[in-house]
C-alpha cells in the first residue's frame, strides 16, 4: 500500500472501542477539521454495547499526564467519574516500606467500564461513527483494505489497530501483516469490600507489592469508590496466585478484614 495523506472523502478504520482506540478516533477527526477535509472515521468494537459489563483486566487508573492529553485531542476531563484521586504510591517489601510521591502529578482512580462509555460517546459527539461489531478479516490491496466485520464489509485507506491484547484481532492482524504480538503480562482482578469506616485509612495511596514468588511479577491495592481492587500480575497468573497473594504477610496487614478464603 501507498502511504499517502487521507483525503477528502476517504475513511479510516479504528478496531478496538477501548480509550486508546475512542482518543484515536477522535484524534483523527480533529485533524482532519483542522486541515480542512472530510474525513470517515469508523470505529468497530464487539464491545461497544455491552453496558455494565466487564472485560478487560483493568484496575481503571488514569494516570498523569491524563489531563492534557485529553486536552490536546479537545475532550474534556471526565472529572465526574472519578471515583478517588490517587497521590502517593507505597511500595512494600517484607519487613520495610517505601512512600513514593511527585509533587502535584495526581491519579484519578476511576469504574473502567463508565471512562470507556465516556471516550466512545465523545467519540461520536465528533463524528465517529462507533460500530458495535468485531472485525473478523483484513485484506490489505495496493490502494485499499477491505475490513470485514460481523454483518458487514468496508473499503478503508487505512487501518488503525487499538485492540490491545485481544488475542483473535492479534492473530487476524498477524496473518495480514508482519505484526507480531508483544511479550506481555497476564493480569488478574478482585474488589473488597472493606466494613464501615475502614477503607479512609487507605487515603489517596496505591499499595504495591513485590513478594518473593516467582509466579506474580507484582501486586497491588487501590482504593476506589466503596471499595479497594486488588489487582497482580505475571507471566501465568491464575486464582490459586491470588489466593496466595492476598494470604502474602504484608498484604494481610493491610486487608486484615478480608477473609483469606
Amino acid at each position: 500500500m501507498n502511504l499517502e495523506p487521507l483525503q477528502d472523502g476517504q475513511t479510516a478504520v479504528v478496531i478496538g472501542g477501548g480509550p486508546g482506540g475512542a482518543a484515536c478516533a477522535i484524534a483523527l477527526k480533529k485533524l482532519a477539521r483542522e486541515t480542512g477535509r472530510q474525513v470517515n472515521v469508523l470505529l468497530f468494537d464487539g464491545k461497544a454495547s455491552v453496558g455494565e459489563t466487564h472485560y478487560n483486566q483493568c484496575v481503571g487508573v488514569l494516570s498523569p499526564p491524563i489531563e492534557q492529553v485529553m486536552a490536546r485531542i479537545g475532550i474534556p476531563f471526565p472529572h465526574h467519574l472519578v471515583q478517588r484521586k490517587i497521590r502517593a504510591y507505597v511500595l512494600h517489601g517484607e519487613t520495610r516500606q517505601i512512600r513514593l510521591t511527585e509533587a502535584g502529578e495526581v491519579s484519578y482512580a476511576t469504574r473502567r467500564v463508565e471512562f470507556d462509555t465516556y471516550m466512545l460517546n465523545q467519540a461520536r459527539e465528533q463524528g465517529v461513527e462507533v460500530r458495535p461489531s468485531r472485525v473478523t478479516d483484513l485484506e490489505f490491496l495496493p490502494d485499499r483494505v477491505n475490513v470485514y466485520a460481523e454483518g458487514s464489509r468496508c473499503e478503508a485507506a487505512v487501518v488503525f489497530g487499538a485492540f490491545g491484547l485481544d488475542p483473535g484481532a492479534s492473530a487476524m492482524l498477524a496473518q495480514a501483516t508482519s505484526y507480531r504480538p508483544p511479550r506481555f503480562l497476564v493480569s488478574m482482578v478482585t474488589k473488597i469490600h472493606p466494613p464501615p469506616g475502614l477503607l479512609e485509612p487507605f487515603g489517596e495511596t496505591i499499595y504495591a507489592f513485590l513478594p518473593r514468588n516467582p509466579r506474580i511479577e507484582f501486586g497491588a491495592i487501590t482504593p476506589k469508590g466503596n471499595h479497594v481492587t486488588v489487582n497482580l500480575a505475571g507471566a501465568r497468573v491464575d486464582s490459586r496466585d491470588m489466593d496466595a497473594f492476598l494470604a502474602y504477610p504484608p498484604v494481610r496487614r493491610r486487608l486484615y478484614f478480608a477473609d483469606p478464603q
